[in-house]
């Protein structure tokens, strides 16, 4: 009882620890099962031209805001003698600083480049949050201009109280102040700071009207030297929503990138004047799954950082071989614990599946029955000359290399290139599986040898479709966590004691009495 008890925690924990983590990658890192699912990743350029006193430079500028689900997968900057910092984020502002002590006076440029990508999980969420307060007005208004905008408000608020109609309604009314007196009286007032975007944002703030003045970029495939685009934001009761301030339009907030969000500065400068920053976008797509990797090893995912993504390629590679192998062992306990399918041995047919992935299944198997009727044979002879265990294996050994060198060679000379594939067969497993095919023939019968030797292919051939599978290997590759729920279920197969699927039949007449 105890130990029933111990396996089921030990199973519980595993599902959960593997099934928690995909969760994670996936709602979080931007993972995704499908293996041609792609991002659009954006590489975002900004160049700054400024005129240098000839003394220290620190120049401070605003990076894109995060609160959409963006994901930066990589930064580089194209700036010589400069040294680049970032600064603590402060108020969800985040920023980075280039510094230099000897900068030449004169005119100096260089570039930032960031390559990001949007996760919509993430910017469904951001999107969603409930804003806690109205913003106070950024200029109030007096005497006249009071009167006039709440003559503008009346006007343009909707019967059913829709926010967004009612942003609509007064950017088109500002727009348009020839048709308005109230719109124009207000747009004669004097203001400090905003303009007529400022004023819109102070009406819809007078109106309880939740909405927020942002900046950013509107990304094309043709986007060149571009300044930072205002557009005003109102919060529709669900979520924020984007409004062109020019043509009173929703906009799609995919094709926008917030880079400022709140009253802070854009670009900073010590030492210098004269200070320009003009912006420019390209879009690629690439593989989900690559995005997810880039931007996690950007902001350091320990996920990311102690994984299989952290070591080199090659390496990489040869792991993608190796996560497929417990599958592989996986379909074994099932083919021989549920379905009763004999095997010579247990690993044997994994090996061979691993070869078929060289050789592809036909060759696999024509390469593999020439080399086992061949030792088979050969490991006859030696029966008669009463060979201890490992001298016999020795020599075995030594046949299946002669007989892989006799296959290349003649194939080969046969203006065939496949008989060389047959060196991917592991000749120690190959040996073994000769010399218990004999001894079986011997104590059991050719019956018992066909049956376990054709049990063996055929659950080698079972492996192999399932390695060769590209969702398999997308999976096992994205989420190496899942080797954990796939031990768990092979633990949950080790307890199983009932009938198998191939003795149904052999106990089927006692089941009619």
């Amino acid at each position: 009882m105890k130990n029933k008890m111990e396996l089921t925690l030990l199973i519980t924990i595993l599902l959960v620890l593997g099934i928690g983590t995909t969760i994670y990658k996936i709602n979080v890192l931007g993972f995704s099962f499908s293996t041609d699912k792609k991002e659009t990743i954006w590489a975002i350029e900004s160049r700054v031209n400024f005129h240098a006193d000839g003394g220290p430079v620190k120049i401070s500028l605003n990076l894109p805001d995060n609160s959409s689900g963006l994901v930066i997968t990589e930064s580089l900057q194209q700036t010589k003698g400069y040294k680049l910092t970032r600064a603590k984020a402060q108020d969800g502002v985040k920023r980075i600083i280039w510094s230099r002590e000897d900068t030449p006076k004169g005119p100096q440029h260089f570039y930032y480049r960031v390559n990001i990508f949007r996760r919509k999980s993430a910017q469904k969420v951001s999107r969603k949050k409930t804003p806690t307060t109205i913003p106070q007005l950024s200029q109030p208004f007096t005497n006249v201009y009071l009167e006039a905008a709440t003559n503008l408000i009346k006007e343009a608020q909707n019967p059913k109280h829709d926010a967004i109609k009612t942003g609509t309604n007064i950017i088109n009314q500002l727009n348009s102040p020839e048709t308005n007196q109230s719109a124009s009286t207000l747009l004669e007032m004097p203001r400090d700071l905003g303009g007529r975007l400022g004023l819109a944002s102070d009406l819809l703030t007078m109106a309880k009207i939740h909405n927020r003045i942002v900046k950013g970029l509107i990304l094309s495939k043709n986007n060149r030297n571009k300044k930072l685009s205002a557009f005003i934001e109102v919060f529709d009761g669900k979520k924020w929503q984007l409004i062109n301030p020019k043509t009173a339009e929703i906009e799609n907030p995919d094709a926008f990138l917030i880079w400022q969000q709140h009253n802070e500065s854009l670009l900073e400068i010590e030492g210098g004047s004269k200070a320009k920053i003009r912006f420019s976008s390209l879009a690629t797509k690439i593989l989900a799954n690559q995005a997810a990797i880039k931007g996690g090893q950007q902001k350091k995912s320990w996920l990311i950082d102690f994984s299989i993504y952290s070591l080199p390629v090659s390496s990489q590679n040869a792991f993608k071989i190796l996560l497929l192998i417990p599958f592989g062992a996986l379909i074994v306990v099932i083919l021989r614990n549920l379905v009763g399918i004999q095997t010579m041995g247990t690993f044997m047919p994994i090996l061979i599946a691993l070869s078929f992935l060289q050789t592809t299944l036909v060759v696999g198997l024509i390469l593999f029955l020439i080399v086992v009727c061949v030792g088979l044979i050969l490991r006859a002879l030696l029966s008669h000359l009463n060979l201890l265990l490992v001298p016999r294996i020795s020599a075995i050994l030594v046949f299946v290399i002669t007989i892989y060198l006799a296959i290349s060679v003649i194939g080969y000379k046969m203006g065939s290139e496949v008989g060389l594939s047959v060196t991917f067969f592991p000749m120690i497993i190959i040996s073994w599986s000769i010399e218990r095919m004999c001894v079986l023939w011997e104590e059991e019968g050719g019956k018992d040898v066909l049956i376990q030797g054709s049990g063996s292919l055929f659950t080698a051939s079972v492996i192999y479709v399932l390695m060769k599978n590209n969702f398999i290997g997308n999976m096992t590759y994205a989420f190496p966590e899942l080797l954990l729920v796939l031990l768990a279920i092979i633990l949950m197969i080790g307890t199983y004691s009932g009938y198998r699927l191939s003795e149904l039949r052999r106990f089927e007449p006692m089941g009619r009495e």
